[in-house]
């Protein structure tokens, strides 16, 4: 005969077990669920002009642990809200959990001082944990920061290339810089008369295309027919092979 304790116990286990089977299946909101709700429905008063009620909802997913909630937050304080403290810290909130464009936006305001002091080497830092994540922005941003400080002019050359590689026209027009000069790299006016045609082709405004087609005219003058038929034959190699073919030369640190 089994004891009465022992038949309580086993009464008040089953209700809890169906509750646990229940509450998975149910519409009872996770805790993974809720920032996704919250963050949607701030999405919805932000389009709606409704910033405040859009700045309460992105809070409570903040206060749950979203990083995408602090990512917005930082937007609507940066943007709307005119607020460089607030937006710098929600935006290193959001790049310490490993939001990619939280950290090239906290690189941006440690560069420009915004909402704090300048800090070049804290930009560097922010810029090169997006960089590694593949984010060209942050690699070029990255490149042109190197390229300023001593000693620093290869690997300015390489972040540049990673951003090139990309498909940042900026990046390609900066290496084009770097052929010319011999920057970082060997002078090579095939190579920079390659960077010049892939900037002109990736660029989409009149100003970006205007000045990589003014920098190969100019280098036209100084290369001879066959320099600029391999040029323009590498060029069309680059783009057939979605520019990973040519990344190798455009990297090699001479």
């Amino acid at each position: 005969m089994i004891p009465k304790k022992n038949i309580k116990i086993k009464f008040l286990e089953i209700p809890i077990y169906f509750f646990f089977i229940w509450s998975c299946f149910s519409g009872i909101p996770t805790k993974a669920d809720l920032p996704r709700g919250l963050i949607t429905e701030g999405l919805n008063f932000y389009d709606e002009g409704k910033y405040a009620d859009a700045l309460q909802r992105w809070k409570s997913a903040s206060k749950v642990g979203s990083q995408e909630a602090d990512f917005l937050l930082g937007f609507l304080y940066d943007g709307i809200l005119q607020n460089d403290k607030e937006a710098l810290f929600f935006f290193e909130k959001a790049a310490l959990s490993g939001h990619v464009q939280a950290q090239v936006n906290v690189g941006l305001k440690y560069e420009k001082g915004e909402g704090t002091n300048v800090n070049k080497d804290k930009a560097i830092y922010w810029y090169s944990q997006a960089a590694f994540n593949q984010d060209d922005i942050a690699q070029f941003r990255l490149a042109s920061l190197l390229q300023n400080i001593s000693g620093k002019a290869r690997e300015s050359h390489f972040w540049f290339a990673k951003s090139a590689e990309l498909g940042n026209p900026e990046a390609h027009l900066a290496l084009a810089t770097n052929f010319i000069l011999g920057r970082g790299v060997g002078k090579n006016l095939t190579l920079a008369h390659v960077s010049c045609n892939l900037a002109t082709f990736l660029s989409r405004d009149i100003d970006s295309i205007s000045r990589s087609i003014q920098l190969r005219t100019e280098l036209e003058t100084k290369m001879s027919t066959d320099q600029i038929k391999e040029a323009e034959r590498l060029s069309r190699k680059c783009i057939e092979k979605k520019f990973k073919e040519c990344m190798n030369y455009l990297i090699d640190l001479e």
